[in-house]
């Protein structure tokens, strides 16, 4: 560093130390000036008058807020990702805000107390976990105090101001949930999730609500100052504390309640404010002096630092570490959309962790149902974020009801069975009818494994992308040369012309469509051809169970899906309930909301919209899957002789 350069932090970190000094120094001083006070013993003589009761009512007070505080770190601690278990998190987090509050200078009492409380975190994290405290909660009290302008200003510019901000807060919100992540610089820099907005909104209410209660209750009998008028008031001249950065907030605090509440006897008001700092100010400092002294002490308090509820442990894999022999082939969509295989003790489950919602997606891989909602709630819990069953069968809704979820039926799944079925009858006329079509125009289905024309099937991708728009993903798979190369394909030909393709996921004993690409004026009853030779080659290599995906099953499902619904009617098919499910109505709103953003507006194939460096998993998964595949040997020696 330079002489210069080394000047001017100099400079800065001294302007750092004296501003707050400075401004503190200033409002006392204009606090004297402008109102007549009494001398300070009798500002405490006023303070005697405050009934026990109310001494009372204000320590419960002031224990309900920094509970409120404790429960706002531990969200922050989620959101960075620090690892430190919530009741610890809770602890440090009370302990932290109660000393740099009283001794000011916010961002360096709070990281130095944070960084001694929890020697886990480097100075690096303890930093960045107080200024998102900080920047947060000064957003959450701007929000506060705008409400609060919109229900009593006493001015229509005044509450203009107020709906202003909930604007800007609103606007804030969205662009958190269509935008999580933000690159700046080569740094990423992560918006805090729905959840967590909705979580520190409301443990912010309740930390500035309870405080302002407990000066209310600390006020001298006949301040004559309601409980409506002080809140607003006190919200406001927070902010203004906390942005001064003064020691205990002294001189702004009392500069600005004085000026928003000019009907209130100034002497009364300075003594409850007296008593306010000893109590809500005084106390918690000294609790937390005595563990910044001894850090060993909070610690103690705690039986383990790891949360006692998870029993069952999780385990977080890569997504090529799913089974051949599984229950759903349709779990291999995760290979493309950066999800994983969750682990709850021996329960498996395909999940994926966006930046809203940890969804576990159709069924579980292994294990017991009745055991993943609890798990998968504690899991999201740990993430910020809303917990999802997504596509699940009625056996897993019904577990997931028992647990008190909310269950909404969402789609119906329209399942084959290989080895029974027969295009005979006259359930089947329709599809013998687009069969006969499709054999007049000359084509040819062929069935291909190991070798595929991957320019040629990118080439009736991108036509019929150009025809009908950006395909969907994310809980449906996109053209990607190594996802296909590991999925049934089916090829449809006229002469030497690629037609159209058709995949499918492939488990031991079930397979599910997938990918379906035509090139637009294909003939008449393609999809139908190829579906009927995947169904033939499914009763070839022994599978039972041919799934042709699903379909939304709601009020206007018919009108919007008419065309898909009739296609999948032809083979005549059972339609199978699936549903989605949430511990709240508002967590399955927001499930809901998210998987439809990443459907319509889903990440390249290879680049998925979630964070890989969370779950370790790379994209070369479905590379990493061919193995698994090629154990059934017999599968795929009696499909290559079907085809």
């Amino acid at each position: 560093m330079t002489p210069r350069a080394a000047r001017r932090q100099f400079l800065t970190n001294l302007l750092r130390v004296l501003a707050p000094l400075v401004i503190m120094t200033l409002c006392l001083v204009a606090l004297a000036g402008h109102a007549e006070l009494p001398a300070l013993s009798e500002l405490i003589a006023m303070t005697r008058q405050v009934a026990p009761q109310n001494w009372i009512g204000a320590l419960g007070a002031t224990v309900l807020s920094f509970w409120a505080l404790g429960r706002y770190d531990a969200v922050a601690h989620r959101h960075l990702r620090t690892g430190i278990a919530d009741p610890l998190a809770r602890r440090a987090g009370m302990a932290s805000i109660a000393f740099s509050q009283a001794v000011g200078f916010g961002l360096l009492s709070g990281s130095f107390s944070r960084w001694r409380l929890l020697p886990q975190l480097s100075p690096l994290q303890a930093a960045q976990l107080t200024g998102f405290v900080g920047i947060t909660f000064m957003s959450a009290l701007s929000v506060i105090c705008g409400l609060s302008l919109v229900l009593i200003a006493p001015s229509l510019a005044m509450r203009g101001i107020g709906f202003g901000i909930l604007l800007a807060a609103a606007c804030v919100a969205v662009l958190c949930f269509f935008h999580p992540e933000w690159r700046i610089r080569g740094l990423k820099l992560r918006l805090p999730s729905l959840q967590a907005i909705c979580a520190l909104a409301i443990w912010s209410l309740m930390d500035v609500v309870f405080a302002g209660m407990a000066l209310w209750f600390l006020l001298p009998e006949g301040s004559g100052i309601t409980l409506a008028a002080l809140l607003p008031a006190y919200f406001l001249a927070l902010g203004l504390a906390i942005l001064s950065s003064s020691p205990g907030g002294a001189g702004p605090l009392e500069l600005a309640m004085l000026a928003l509440l000019p009907g209130a006897d100034p002497a009364a008001l300075v003594a409850g404010l007296l008593a306010f700092r000893a109590v809500y100010y005084g106390l918690p400092a000294a609790l937390a002096g005595a563990l910044l002294l001894w850090p060993s002490l909070m610690r103690q308090a705690l039986p383990e630092d790891q949360d006692p509820e998870d029993y069952l442990g999780s385990d977080v894999r890569a997504a090529a570490s799913q089974p051949f022999d599984r229950p759903q082939s349709e779990t291999g969509v995760i290979l493309q959309n950066g999800g994983h295989v969750m682990a709850f003790g021996l329960n498996q489950v395909a999940m994926l962790d966006t930046p809203q919602i940890s969804a576990v997606l159709f069924d579980p891989i292994s294990g017991r149902r009745g055991e993943i909602p609890e798990a998968l709630a504690r899991h999201a819990r740990s993430r910020n974020a809303a917990a999802c069953l997504y596509k699940c069968s009625p056996r897993l809704a019904l577990a997931a009801r028992r647990h008190g979820w909310r269950v909404l039926r969402i789609a119906q799944e329209a399942v084959v069975h290989p080895q029974s079925f027969s295009d005979s009858g006259s359930d089947y006329r329709q599809l013998r009818r687009k069969l006969r079509h499709a054999q007049k125009a000359g084509l040819r289905i062929e069935l291909a494994w190991g070798s595929l024309p991957l320019r040629r099937m990118a080439e009736v991708d991108a036509l019929w992308i150009r025809q009908h728009g950006r395909a969907r993903g994310t809980t449906m798979g996109q053209f990607e040369p190594s996802y296909v190369a590991i999925q049934m394909t089916f090829l449809a030909w006229i002469d030497e012309r690629l037609i159209g393709f058709m995949t499918f996921h492939r488990a031991a004993d079930e397979w599910c469509l997938d990918l379906v690409r035509q090139l637009p004026g294909a003939p008449d009853g393609t999809g139908h051809a190829m579906v009927r030779a995947a169904i033939e080659a499914a009763r070839e290599a022994g599978v039972t169970r041919l799934s042709l995906a699903a379909v939304p099953d709601h009020r206007f499902a018919t009108r919007l899906d008419r065309g898909l619904r009739q296609f999948k009617a032809c083979f005549a098919q059972t339609w199978e309930p699936r549903y989605i499910a949430a511990p709240t109505w508002s967590q399955l709103a927001l499930s809901l909301a998210e998987l439809i953003r990443l459907v319509h507006r889903p990440a390249r194939p290879g680049h998925p919209a979630v964070d890989q460096t969370e779950i370790g998993v790379g994209e070369s998964d479905a590379l990493l899957l061919q193995p698994a595949y090629d154990k059934a040997e017999e599968n795929s020696v009696a499909l290559k002789r079907s085809a």
